[in-house]
């Protein structure tokens, strides 16, 4: 009798695995949906599986493929390898969601357009291309709490109202055991501007402060030129104070 207890119990076992391991996708998006993220296309199964188009708010982010890591559920977390394709660009990394509002991302690459992010960041029609090599970032109730890796924005331009295009500039976050403050440098990758400074960013109140020294290269346009001279004087180097502040 016991026998044939065990043998009952490992096949309802069984069933139950292969029922969650065959999960269609579908059945998580009226989840993502309460988040304000839309999928559809849905293919696959809730731990391998795609959708071909995927829609936060008014931004069209693209097509998803993930990989969820069942392992990680014991400890009470969600992870997957992710893949975000687009027309104009990539992006792939693991991502953890741990609860709280916390979000962790490890090994992360891509390469996106400015478009892809929140409107309240590129405010005023700005463009240009991102390029992400990420160690790690774990971002609490939607701000960074460390980041740790490089942010590339190439080929900026704008603002709408006057574009005129800015050059590339390179963000270096360090490890750094101060998680209120997180500070990174900044340097220009070429173009019109000559840039060198320090980003911080502020956990206390979520705000951002840029100081650096600039200075106009040859190819700047009469019209970069005189904007700088807002600035003050020029050091003996031709270069001048620039100090930015502002809440995100």
């Amino acid at each position: 009798m016991k026998k044939v207890w065990w043998l009952a119990a490992l096949g309802i076992l069984a069933f139950v695995l292969f029922a969650v391991a065959t999960l269609p996708a579908s059945v998580v998006t009226s989840q993502l949906e309460k988040q304000g993220i839309f999928l559809s296309g849905v293919s696959g199964s809730v731990w391998n599986g795609a959708a071909q188009v995927v829609q936060s708010g008014a931004v069209r982010v693209g097509s998803v493929e993930w990989n969820l890591h069942p392992l990680a559920l014991f400890r009470g977390r969600a992870a997957a390898d992710v893949k975000l394709t687009r027309v104009d660009g990539f992006a792939r990394g693991y991502v953890e969601a741990r609860g709280s509002g916390r979000v962790v991302l490890r090994d992360a690459s891509g390469s996106l357009p400015l478009a892809v992010l929140p409107p309240s960041f590129v405010a005023g029609g700005w463009t240009g291309n991102l390029n992400l090599r990420l160690d790690s970032v774990d971002i609490v109730d939607r701000w960074p709490a460390s980041i740790v890796g490089t942010i590339e924005v190439k080929n900026l331009i704008g603002p709408a109202r006057k574009p005129a295009a800015l050059g590339s500039y390179k963000l270096v976050f360090p490890e750094q055991p101060a998680p209120d403050v997180l500070a990174a440098a900044l340097t220009d990758l070429g173009g019109p501007l000559q840039l060198a400074g320090t980003l911080q960013l502020k956990a206390a109140d979520r705000s951002y402060v840029l100081d650096g020294l600039i200075a106009a290269r040859p190819e700047a346009t009469a019209d970069m030129v005189n904007s700088l001279q807002f600035l003050g004087p020029p050091d003996a180097q031709g270069r001048r104070q620039i100090s930015l502040q502002g809440t995100m």
